[in-house]
């Protein structure tokens, strides 16, 4: 089985089921909208009536489709509802960086937690960032890693993500498979704040137009590797170009160069560039992969 767990609408491309026949792929989706266009994708033909949040939200399994090379799909709105007999490949594409998270800073009297609070004197209850000396702040005073940090010093990370590690570690060690996560952030346990909000393509204020922006945060890839489960271990993170040239990239490219229309080549290019220049997401976006502590070393992780 192949379990694809996003929450942007990314989706394994037809390219992977061409190759991969008579598989299972259960996808992770909560989006109407991703949901209608992962089946077209996938499936080919557009259903009729279209899931509704009703459906999602109120089945365990709501869509079951065959499309590419006969292999069946089913979407899930959880990952705890996937079945978890047998070893799978999970593939996180961009998902990690879609969990809330939680944000404390290091200050004279100990670590304090930013919170959302709404701004004195404001006539329109205008939300505002705002610190309390909270009891999970408190905990960190007693975090090894983080005791002796300087003042200023910033902790980001997600509890959400915690818990989904623990889940993959625990389906991989007890029925074998492996767990590829693609996403953004870096591999230190400190850093400045990244949770941010974007409509439009412009970066805004995530407490501004709620509900109507995309909100997102790097990955911690180093409290990810931390609370995996037991029976498991982490490989990399390594940085995306350094997974995808491994895996052939450029030998890729080179077999399509010359079937691409001479008029979308440079677009072809650009997209090559996108993905693998470390000024672009080459260097931004790393790749993690989970296995059974029995398993060998996979492959682009070897180094």
């Amino acid at each position: 089985a192949v379990v694809s767990t996003q929450s942007t609408g990314g989706v394994i491309g037809p390219a992977f089921f061409g190759r991969a026949p008579k598989l299972t792929a259960n996808l992770v989706e909560i989006s109407e909208q991703f949901v209608k266009a992962q089946e077209e994708l996938l499936c080919g033909n557009n259903r009729d009536p279209p899931v509704t949040p009703e459906d999602i939200f109120g089945k365990e399994k709501y869509l079951s489709r065959t499309g590419l090379q006969k292999c069946k799909f089913r979407w899930y709105s959880l990952l705890d509802h996937v079945p978890a007999d047998r070893p799978s490949l999970y593939v996180m594409n961009e998902f990690f960086d879609a969990l809330p998270v939680h944000q404390f800073e290091k200050t004279a009297d100990g670590w304090v937690e930013v919170m959302v609070g709404v701004e004195e004197g404001s006539e329109e209850d205008r939300l505002c960032y705002t610190t309390y000396r909270t009891g999970r702040a408190r905990t960190l005073d007693l975090e090894k890693e983080l005791v002796g940090a300087a003042n200023g010093t910033r902790f980001e990370f997600s509890p959400l993500s915690r818990g989904v590690v623990k889940t993959l570690s625990e389906r991989i060690a007890a029925v074998g498979g492996a767990a590829l996560i693609i996403d953004y952030g870096e591999n230190t346990l400190t850093s400045d704040f990244t949770f941010r909000a974007f409509r439009n393509h412009e970066q805004v204020n995530p407490l501004e137009d709620l509900g109507l922006c995309d909100l997102t945060a790097d990955v911690n890839w180093r409290d990810l590797a931390a609370n995996v489960g037991e029976g498991v271990k982490v490989h990399g993170p390594i940085n995306q170009s350094d997974f995808l040239t491994l895996m052939g990239i450029g030998e890729r490219f080179k077999q399509m160069y010359g079937k691409v229309p001479e008029e979308k080549r440079d677009s072809f290019i650009h997209a090559l560039d996108f993905l693998c220049s470390p000024d672009q997401m080459g260097a931004r976006f790393k790749v993690m992969c989970i296995t059974r502590s029995s398993d060998p070393t996979p492959f682009c992780f070897e180094t």
